[in-house]
């Protein structure tokens, strides 16, 4: 096989798993929802349990309020990252910036695969994959013993636990500085300062985020890479 029946060949063959991947994402993604909205909608219109659409729409409305930006911000940060199937599988499992994210990027890293690549995008999938099973394996051991199992951990080691996001997003920090420390050192300046700063704490990360990838896109210009 000649190199443009190659390549045409990988290219027919990803836009086969873009197909797949938005068929299935949209279909379980919409499974889901109706899974969400069959026990309150049993319980007001079975059970006669409805507490009114008013109560309801201020619920909706003091809600959105407040983390309703996110639904926009987040599928657009996450997306350079997760890819077309990975956005999906990590919206469906949830636990996005602690599970799906530094698992996508470490399976990257272990294939030695570019940022943004397909080989990288397949990668983020099974490691995404791979910590959703480990994460239900754990939340079924959780549920049927999770209360003991709390009650056997010293305080000391419970206190510890609120370290473990800031833990996860310096680790995954790091795995990408190492390969160019400059942008790390940027990324991080940045972070430090839109963090101090007096912004509204919902905009924060896509606001460093939209900065770092402006200023490294500009470096980048400015040495002729792009």
């Amino acid at each position: 096989m000649t190199a443009p029946q190659t390549e045409a060949a990988e290219k027919n063959t990803i836009d086969i798993f873009y197909k797949r991947s938005h068929f299935w994402g949209r279909f379980t993604l919409l499974v889901l929802i109706i899974m969400c909205f069959a026990p309150p909608l049993y319980m007001s219109f079975i059970l006669d349990a409805h507490p009114g659409w008013g109560v309801i729409a201020a619920g909706l409305v003091g809600y959105a309020s407040f983390i309703g930006i996110m639904w926009v911000l987040e599928p657009i940060t996450y997306y350079p990252t997760l890819g077309v199937a990975g956005t999906y599988l990590a919206f469906l499992t949830g636990n996005i910036a602690n599970m799906c994210l530094p698992c996508s990027s470490a399976a990257q890293k272990a294939v030695n695969a570019e940022p943004g690549s397909t080989k990288a995008e397949v990668a983020g999938v099974f490691g995404i994959a791979v910590a959703s099973l480990t994460n239900i394996a754990v939340l079924v051991v959780m549920v049927i013993g999770g209360t003991y199992l709390i009650t056997l951990i010293p305080p000391y080691i419970e206190g510890a636990f609120n370290f473990v996001l800031p833990s996860i997003f310096g680790a995954v920090l790091g795995q990408f500085a190492y390969k160019t420390p400059q942008y790390g050192v940027i990324a991080l300046v940045i972070g430090m300062i839109i963090l101090f700063s007096p912004i509204f704490s919902l905009i924060k990360i896509a606001l460093c985020v939209a900065l770092t990838i402006t200023a490294i896109l500009f470096m980048e210009k400015k040495k002729g890479n792009i």
